[in-house]
């Protein structure tokens, strides 16, 4: 009786892997929804690991089990092939989507070569000498900085000091940001698309070769239980900015902590309607949340690109004392090479998605009319 009622403890528990995984089928926003779009890796361990001890028992007790191996086995086999369907883009089994850069260049001595780093530096952390420290090693072209209120500001002046063009918004909601660039910042807005407090930067930069480049910055409200919010804001935040960029023509970078995966239907909807490429896919998936859980970690940070562009090199950058690591990637501007991309194809009801997305927004006054445009706080150093 006690062997039987573990062992359909542990079916039910693989029913409810399969279940929470039909479950995120649906593109309902509610946060549990959409959550089970994140632990795809740990799913499939989970389902494996379930098996496992099924078969564990009914090797050390044979003949004692209701349930058929079989049975078990097939759970974890589909669980296996669903969610590796949908990662195994991110893994160097498959091609990269962005190609490589072919001849390497010393990036100080290219002007067409820059570094960028996306660091969400947790509102609430204090090693400030330790997230200047990692900084100041990676040196990079342009750094987008979140989660910056006014302390941080004051705490990090060796940055600071280090970057003669900055655009900083520090706010107290968790969603305050900055970009610090060695490059002349053309023009800018700091813009408020979706909801009042939540911020984006979005910047023209000149690099070193004359030519002007688009950066932005960004950080979406994610889904989370305990403080209520579901994904609605976050899509059409990242579905606005799909559409926007998807009438760009130049070289563009957007980057920040998207509080979504890079598998997710919603990030892949957005690369399909901006024509962005995610540099992930076919290196890594490089996560970056949650930094003190290893067990418990998924890709967040992001830092997309347009064809312009070729990458050199893509890596995650030591702990900050931050529950997220930041990020770096090496790009090269080479506009020559924009056709050997593996853009991703739109699907036909890409359009008719994208737009509902929107429309739930506006329907449940997550967007605050049109676009608004301030003046950041600090003013802009040039």
């Amino acid at each position: 009786m006690f062997l039987s009622t573990i062992d359909f403890i542990l079916l039910f528990l693989q029913v409810c892997l399969v279940a929470g995984t039909l479950l995120n089928l649906s593109s309902h926003p509610h946060w549990f929804i959409r959550g089970w779009d994140f632990p795809r890796v740990q799913i499939i361990t989970l389902g494996w690991a379930i098996a496992l001890v099924h078969f564990g028992i009914a090797a050390a007790w044979p003949g004692q089990l209701p349930l058929s191996d079989g049975l078990f086995l097939a759970l974890a086999i589909g669980l296996t092939l669903w969610h590796g369907f949908r990662i195994l883009p991110y893994t160097p089994i498959f091609p990269k989507q962005a190609k490589p850069t072919q001849k390497q260049h010393r990036r100080k001595c290219d002007p067409a070569s820059l570094r960028m780093v996306v660091s969400n530096v947790e509102e609430e952390n204090d090693q400030f000498e330790q997230w200047t420290r990692v900084i100041e090693d990676a040196d990079p072209d342009i750094l987008v900085a979140l989660e910056i209120d006014e302390r941080w500001v004051d705490s990090v002046a060796p940055i600071l000091d280090r970057y003669p063009y900055q655009i900083i918004e520090p706010q107290k909601n968790w969603y305050g940001m900055m970009m610090l660039s060695r490059y002349p910042i053309v023009d800018h807005k700091v813009r408020y698309l979706v909801q009042e407090d939540i911020p984006s930067i979005d910047a023209t930069l000149q690099i070193e070769d004359g030519r002007e480049i688009r950066v932005i910055a960004v950080h979406p409200r994610p889904p989370e239980p305990w403080r209520g919010n579901d994904a609605t804001a976050r899509d059409a935040e990242l579905t606005i900015w799909g559409q926007e960029l998807a009438e760009e023509t130049g070289p563009t970078l957007i980057g920040g902590d998207l509080n979504d995966v890079a598998w997710s239907a919603t990030t892949r909807l957005f690369l399909r309607t901006s024509g962005m490429l995610d540099p992930r896919r076919g290196r890594g998936f490089f996560n970056t949340f949650h930094a003190d859980h290893w067990y418990c970690r998924y890709p967040l940070d992001h830092i997309f690109h347009s064809p312009h562009f070729t990458v050199s090199d893509i890596h995650r950058l030591p702990h900050i004392g931050s529950d997220h690591f930041p990020m770096l990637i090496d790009l090269r501007l080479e506009p020559e090479h924009q056709s050997e991309h593996e853009v991703l194809d739109e699907k036909a009801n890409d359009s008719e998605e994208a737009n509902l997305r929107i429309e739930r927004a506006r329907e449940s006054d997550e967007i605050q009319g049109e676009a608004v445009h301030r003046e950041p706080e600090h003013a802009i150093r040039d």
